[in-house]
């Protein structure tokens, strides 16, 4: 029996996902979280065999979740199930030690390949999505390693930007105060080492966050 703990803080995805493994003979869900530290906790009292970490949680990164994991043992494989498939992050993810990266596309049955490929042939599983992209097996992006990934918050506020929001807007739409948001392009801009919004929007594209047809700078 795979016993599994699951760190999503998205209850839909969280609750498909559940489902599906506990119909499994061969698995059982013994635990969710729904943050990165009350994640980390429970693996360190439960001890599953294969841990589902997603990588934009609300208080800590996934990547910071599997390196506090793996500190405390090796031996729990950990899959990264993440709707971003930029360079960055995957190999951020891997470098903390992350065993195998899915991402979110409502494909049960190719998380339910993840896992047993993960724990029984003790192999590592990539999305085909992102094998095809043949990025992951970079030990750097340019010199750089990109431990401070976007937040969630960050990439939504990012996504806002590629479709023309102001900051006003951006703080409507997410029901947050304008100094708020201008607090987070500002770390923004730190993290992805520019100084402007298009030169942010340009960079996010490349890594990955947004997509090139859905930019809108100038």
């Amino acid at each position: 029996m795979i016993r599994l703990v699951i760190i999503e803080d998205e209850d839909l995805i969280r609750l498909g996902i559940t489902t599906a493994i506990n119909q499994q003979p061969d698995m059982e869900m013994v635990k969710i979280a729904r943050t990165g530290n009350e994640g980390v906790k429970i693996v360190e009292e439960l001890s599953p065999d294969v841990v589902l970490v997603d990588i934009g949680l609300p208080d800590i990164s996934g990547v910071e979740v599997i390196k506090q994991i793996k500190a405390k043992t090796s031996n729990i494989k950990i899959v990264v199930l993440s709707s971003h498939y930029c360079q960055s992050i995957v190999q951020s993810a891997l470098n903390a030690g992350c065993d195998s990266y899915i991402l979110k596309k409502n494909n049960i049955p190719l998380i339910l390949e993840a896992i047993k490929t993960t724990f029984y042939d003790r192999k590592s599983f990539f999305d085909p999505d992102l094998s095809r992209r043949n990025f992951f097996f970079q030990q750097k992006i340019k010199g750089k390693t990109y431990q401070e990934n976007l937040t969630g918050t960050e990439m939504e506020i990012v996504s806002l930007m590629a479709r023309g929001y102001s900051n006003r807007l951006i703080a409507e739409q997410l029901f947050i105060t304008e100094s708020t948001v201008k607090g987070h392009i500002n770390k923004v801009f730190a993290k992805l080492d520019v100084s402007d919004r298009v030169n942010a929007l340009i960079e996010a594209t490349r890594l990955g966050y947004i997509e090139q047809d859905y930019l809108k700078v100038g």
